[in-house]
């Protein structure tokens, strides 16, 4: 089963090769950030180490942040899937060993998971002074209380795209997924919190009471249109060219991607149903192994400057965790501000919500009836 991070990176980095620009300052980032190098323990200490997701970040920022500082950054895009970073570090950090890392961006169900097990530290927050800035409706997940231990580094909407040309009208509920005259050019996504989390909603369940129960239903739904060919795919963000080219009518898809696609369709589609749609986050937190906390708050306050923040959003169309980023947004990429996917009104926050925090059990149990369900 493919994970949700993968593959949205995987697009942001096909359309970056695209733009040219944007993916040239995203291998620069990576080759020409600062190292460790020879200058001792003094210099090492005054360099934070970052985990992140390739195309995730503003060209420039971490030379900013050296500039700001004083700090180097060695920054390193090598999370290219949850499941997989965690089966690299989990063992060392189980054993109290370093991962050579300081600041580590993972979606926030592994986030969790992590704090869980005890993989995270808590973080300083009296060298964190810009979280006070932080949105209040990601401020108390169910994991992590008041945010002691991970911190939003971007969030995202879960609902369904549209090629208006495809689908011949709007599309305005989780029902519209199963009209007879979208048979064989729907598709739906192989994270399995986003699809079961979104049929959920349209069943009148709630993603953050999720039950076996409700799986189970949700999953016989899929199954269901599965067999029947009404389903055409289950998708990573692959959706998304073929709804740019009319092959595929509506998807359950990621607001980022949508956005992104919209600056060469216009015409494309991004809906929240009118019985809700799901809110997601990639989080930062601090191994438990690092001996380099102050650097490593050091960073997450800066990236959370709204203008740093802004700036962020503006190269990647997610959606910033931090107040008065949307202000500074208007003011270097208006367009960009626009748009409700990047800037979600009141109104269409309050109807977002997440799928509940799973235990490791759950986690393999309807992970198991989600695969069965797709025929994976």
């Amino acid at each position: 089963m493919s994970e949700r991070g993968l593959d949205r990176r995987r697009f942001l980095r096909r359309t970056a090769l695209a733009a040219g620009g944007l993916a040239l300052g995203g291998r620069t980032l990576a080759a020409c950030s600062g190292s460790e190098g020879g200058s001792g323990a003094s210099e090492a200490a005054r360099t934070v180490r970052v985990s992140n997701w390739p195309l995730y970040i503003a060209p420039g920022t971490t030379g900013e942040f050296e500039r700001a500082t004083g700090m180097r950054v060695s920054y390193t895009e090598d999370v290219n899937d949850n499941n997989e970073y965690f089966a690299k570090v989990a063992e060392p950090l189980a054993h109290g060993q370093s991962i050579d890392r300081d600041v580590v961006t993972v979606t926030n169900w592994l986030g969790a998971r992590m704090m869980r097990m005890g993989y995270c530290q808590p973080l300083d927050e009296a060298a964190f002074p810009n979280k006070a800035g932080l949105i209040e409706d990601l401020l108390n997940p169910s994991y992590d209380p008041g945010r002691r231990y991970t911190a939003p580094w971007l969030s995202g909407m879960v609902g369904i795209a549209y090629n208006p040309g495809s689908a011949g009208r709007d599309i305005t509920s989780v029902a519209d997924l199963f009209d007879p005259a979208f048979r064989g050019r729907v598709t739906m996504l192989t994270e399995m919190r986003d699809t079961l989390g979104l049929l959920m909603l349209g069943d009148g369940r709630d993603p953050a009471a999720a039950t076996r129960a409700d799986v189970e239903a949700a999953c016989a739904t899929v199954r269901k249109y599965r067999e029947n060919g009404h389903i055409r795919a289950f998708t990573g963000n692959e959706y998304a060219e073929d709804l740019a080219a009319g092959n595929i009518a509506v998807a359950i898809a990621w607001s980022g991607d949508i956005e992104g696609l919209r600056a060469d369709n216009p015409e494309l589609r991004f809906a929240v149903p009118a019985e809700g749609g799901l809110l997601f986050s990639d989080e930062m937190f601090i191994p438990v192994t690092s001996d380099r906390r102050d650097a490593a708050m050091a960073w997450m306050n800066f990236v959370y400057d709204p203008a740093v923040s802004a700036r962020i959003v503006q190269a990647t169309h997610y959606m910033s965790p931090v107040k008065g980023a949307a202000a500074e947004l208007g003011r270097v990429a208006p367009e960009v501000a626009a748009s409700p996917l990047v800037n979600p009104p009141p109104e269409l926050r309050s109807r977002l919500g997440d799928f509940r925090t799973l235990s490791d059990e759950e986690e393999q149990e309807f992970g198991r009836l989600f695969l069965d369900a797709i025929g994976a």
